[in-house]
C-alpha cells in the first residue's frame, strides 16, 4: 500500500473546530467554513492578508510569505495552495516558536501556480535559492563546486574545470570539494589523454602548433595532425574512466603500450606506461569525486539544533567508491523526512548528473512527488529507498556516524573561533586599558604609487569578525603628490564628518596602518572636530609596534598574543583593500587610448577608428578632411582628434564618478 504523502516543511499549526474559533478583534471578513484568519499586525495588514487569502486559486504552485520591507521569509510548495497557505492563520498561537515566529512576521503574500506537483518543487528549490528565506532549510556551503566537463556535444571536445553546469549536452563529472586534488587530477589528465584545452574559435582558426602540443598535452586537432575518429579513440576511454569503468581503460591502455613498444615506438610506449602508473595512483587515493552514476548513493544524516550535516557515500560492487558532506542549516523543529526533502531538491535539481538509486534512514517528505521532480530533470527513473535493512545497512550506520562526528567536530571548531575572537577584543581591551571593549574596529589604509591614483580603504570589524557590508574605497581628492600624512587626515576627516547621521555607528577604536606620522594626523583631525575621547591606534608594519596619540614608547605585545593578532588582521586586511582598488585603477588607465581624451570619442568610436586605420601612429598621419568625411566625425571633431595625437590640449573628456567613492 503506498504511503500517505507527508506536508511540506513547515508544520501545520493544530487544527481546531469550526465552532471553537474566535473572530480577531477589529477585523472584518466573511466566514469561510472551518476558517478564521489569524492574522498579526495591524488592522491594514491583515486586510491584505485576508484580500490575497481569497485569491487564492485551488490549484498546485508554490507561496512566498514576506515581511514589512518586502523581504522573502519563507517559500513553500502546496498541492493546493487554498488550503495549504490558509492553514498558517488558522487557530491560535502555535506551540512550534519557528511557526510562531513566521506567523508574527508575515505582512504579505505572493503565490505562483503550476501546472503539476513536480514542477512546484523545482521552482520552490529555485527560489529558495535565490532568496535564502530565513524559515527555509538551506545548504550553509551554497555555493557552485567545480565539475570536470567534456565537450562531447563537439566534433573535438576539450576537456577543462568549470562551475557552470548547463543543458548544453556536455559530459559533466562531479561536483569536486577538493579543488587543489582536481586541479592536480585535471593535469594527470590532460598528459595521458592527450584532449585539447583550446577555445573553439582557436580551434577553427587553425594555424601553428601551441605548446600543448610540445609538451604532449594535446595532439594538434587545430593542424589536422588528428582526424575526429583518432580523437574520438582519446576521448572515450577518458569518459568510461571518469564513469568509473577503470579496470576496462587500464587493460586498453596496457595493450597500445604493449603494440607500441612491439612497433619500436618507445616514447609512447613510455608515456603510456607512465600514464597508467599516474592514474592508478589516482584511483588507488580515491580522489576522484566518483560519478552519479555508481550503483547507488548512501545518505547519512545528523542533526543538532540548527545545524545538521548530510553524509553521501558512492557505492559501487559493494564497495564505498567516494565520499562527501554537506552542512545545512535552519534545521531547527524539523524532522528527518523534511530535511532530506530540503536536501535532496537543493543537491540535486539543478544537477546535470542525479543517481538513479538512493538509499537513507527515512524517505523524504513527499518522497514519490520528489522522485518525479528529479526524474524529470534527468530522464531516468530515481528511485529513493529506505536501507536500514539489507546489505546496504551497514554502510548507512557508517554514513549516519561519519554525519555526527562531522557536526561535532564543526561544532567544536565553531565554538573554539567564537571564544577566541571574545578573548581577543576583551584583551585588546586591556592591553590598550580601553574604556570599553573594541566591539567595532575601524581600520583605515593609504595606497598611491608615487602620488598616482591615490586611494584610501576602511574595513570594519564587528565583534573581530570582518563585516565586509561596512567595507568602504575612496579616491583622495586635494592632496597633490605623495603625502600620507594628508591623505590619512583627509580620510579620517570623510569618515567623521558622519557621525551622527541615522544608521551610522561610531568606531570603538580606529586603527591606521603607519606610525607616529599616520597617528598624528589623525588625531589631529579627531581633536579639530572635537571627538579626542574616540580610541586611536597605529600599527607599524616592522616592528608590530601599537603607537598611540598620547606619544611615549610604542606598546609592544608578543607575537602570540591574540590581541595583537586581531590588530594585524584588521591592518592587513585594510591594505590588502586599498591595494587592490589601487591596482584596479592603474590598470584602468593604462588601457585608456589617447583618443579617450577626446570629448565625443567613446568606446564604439574609437574602436572604429582603430579597426578602420590600425593604429594611433597611422591615425596620425590621415589629413583632417578624410577624417571629418567619416560617419559621426564631422570637422570639428576631426580637429580635437587630430590636436590630441599631436600633442595638443584637446576638449577634456567627462569625469566619471566613483560608485564606491565614500
Amino acid at each position: 500500500m503506498a504511503r500517505k504523502k507527508q506536508e511540506p516543511a513547515v508544520p501545520k499549526p493544530p487544527q481546531r473546530r469550526p465552532e471553537e474559533e474566535s473572530a480577531v478583534p477589529g477585523f472584518v471578513h466573511e466566514p469561510v467554513p472551518d476558517y478564521t484568519p489569524a492574522i498579526p499586525g495591524p488592522p491594514d495588514w491583515r486586510a491584505l492578508i485576508e484580500q490575497r487569502l481569497r485569491l487564492l486559486p485551488a490549484e498546485s504552485g508554490v507561496y512566498l510569505f514576506r515581511d514589512a520591507r518586502g523581504r522573502v521569509l519563507y517559500v513553500g510548495k502546496a498541492k493546493r495552495l487554498t488550503s495549504r497557505v490558509r492553514s498558517y492563520f488558522r487557530g491560535p498561537e502555535p506551540d512550534d516558536p519557528r511557526l510562531g515566529g513566521l506567523r508574527r512576521r508575515i505582512r504579505n503574500l505572493d503565490y505562483v501556480v503550476t501546472r503539476s506537483e513536480s514542477e512546484a518543487l523545482i521552482l520552490e528549490t529555485h527560489l529558495i535559492k535565490q532568496y535564502s528565506p530565513p524559515f527555509n532549510v538551506r545548504l550553509k556551503d551554497d555555493k557552485k563546486y567545480p565539475y570536470l566537463k567534456i565537450s562531447t556535444e563537439h566534433a573535438f571536445p576539450a576537456l577543462w574545470v568549470t562551475r557552470n553546469v548547463i543543458a548544453d549536452g556536455a559530459r559533466y563529472f562531479g561536483p569536486f570539494t577538493q579543488v587543489k586534488d582536481l586541479r592536480r587530477c585535471l593535469k594527470t589528465l590532460r598528459s595521458v589523454f592527450q584532449l585539447r584545452n583550446c577555445s573553439d574559435r582557436r580551434l577553427r582558426q587553425g594555424g601553428r602548433e601551441c605548446l600543448q602540443y610540445f609538451i604532449g598535452a594535446c595532439t594538434g586537432p587545430c593542424t589536422a595532425r588528428v582526424d575526429e575518429q583518432g580523437y574520438r579513440a582519446q576521448v572515450d576511454p577518458l569518459i568510461a574512466l571518469l564513469s568509473g569503468r577503470s579496470e576496462a581503460v587500464f587493460a586498453m591502455m596496457r595493450q597500445r603500450m604493449h603494440l607500441a613498444a612491439a612497433d619500436l615506438r618507445f616514447e609512447e610506449s613510455a608515456r603510456l606506461r607512465d600514464g597508467i602508473a599516474t592514474l592508478e595512483l589516482l584511483v588507488q587515493e580515491q580522489r576522484m569525486t566518483p560519478p552519479v552514476e555508481s550503483d547507488v548513493l548512501v545518505i547519512g544524516l545528523a542533526g543538532a539544533g540548527r545545524r545538521a550535516c548530510v553524509v553521501l557515500l558512492q557505492v559501487s560492487a559493494g564497495k564505498v567508491v567516494g565520499k562527501s558532506h554537506r552542512f545545512l542549516t535552519g534545521t531547527e523543529g524539523r524532522s528527518g523526512n523534511e530535511l532530506l526533502r530540503a536536501f535532496l531538491l537543493v543537491e540535486f535539481v539543478a544537477s546535470p548528473r542525479v543517481p538513479s538509486r538512493i538509499a537513507c534512514a527515512v524517505p523524504p517528505a513527499e518522497r514519490v512527488a520528489v522522485e518525479q521532480a528529479l526524474a524529470s530533470r534527468v530522464g531516468h527513473p530515481v528511485r529513493i529507498r529506505s536501507a536500514r535493512r539489507g546489505e546496504l545497512r551497514g554502510i548507512l550506520e557508517a554514513a549516519e556516524q561519519n554525519a555526527r562526528l562531522l557536526l561535532e567536530e564543526e561544532a567544536l571548531i565553531s565554538a573554539a573561533k567564537t571564544h577566541r575572537v571574545a578573548q581577543a577584543v576583551f584583551a585588546l581591551q586591556e592591553a590598550m586599558r580601553l574604556e570599553r571593549p573594541p566591539y567595532r574596529i575601524e581600520g583605515y589604509d593609504i595606497s598611491n604609487f608615487q602620488g598616482s591614483h591615490p586611494v584610501a580603504s576602511r574595513v570594519v570589524f564587528q565583534d573581530g569578525k570582518p563585516l565586509k557590508a561596512a567595507y568602504r574605497r575612496l579616491r583622495m581628492n586635494h592632496i597633490e603628490g605623495p603625502d600620507d600624512f594628508a591623505m590619512m587626515a583627509e580620510v579620517v576627516r570623510r569618515r567623521l564628518v558622519k557621525l551622527g547621521t541615522p544608521g551610522d555607528v561610531a568606531p570603538d577604536l580606529i586603527l591606521v596602518d603607519g606610525g607616529v606620522g599616520q597617528v598624528g594626523a589623525a588625531f589631529d583631525v579627531l581633536q579639530e572636530m572635537g571627538l579626542s575621547h574616540l580610541a586611536l591606534a597605529g600599527l607599524a608594519k616592522r616592528e608590530e609596534e601599537i603607537v598611540l596619540p598620547q606619544g611615549g614608547q610604542p606598546l609592544r605585545l608578543p607575537r602570540g598574543s591574540i590581541a595583537l593578532q586581531l590588530l594585524q588582521r584588521v591592518r592587513d586586511e585594510a591594505h590588502r583593500f586599498a591595494v587592490s582598488y589601487h591596482r584596479t585603477l592603474r590598470a584602468k588607465a593604462q588601457k585608456v587610448s589617447e583618443l579617450d581624451q577626446v570629448r565625443g570619442i567613446g568606446p564604439t568610436r574609437r574602436r572604429a577608428l582603430l579597426r578602420r586605420y590600425g593604429s594611433i601612429a597611422r591615425l596620425r598621419t590621415v589629413p583632417q578632411s578624410e577624417l571629418a568625411s567619416l560617419p559621426g566625425i564631422g570637422p570639428t571633431l576631426a580637429g580635437a582628434i587630430l590636436a590630441a595625437l599631436a600633442g595638443g590640449t584637446p576638449e577634456p573628456a567627462r569625469e566619471e564618478g566613483d560608485a564606491n567613492r565614500d
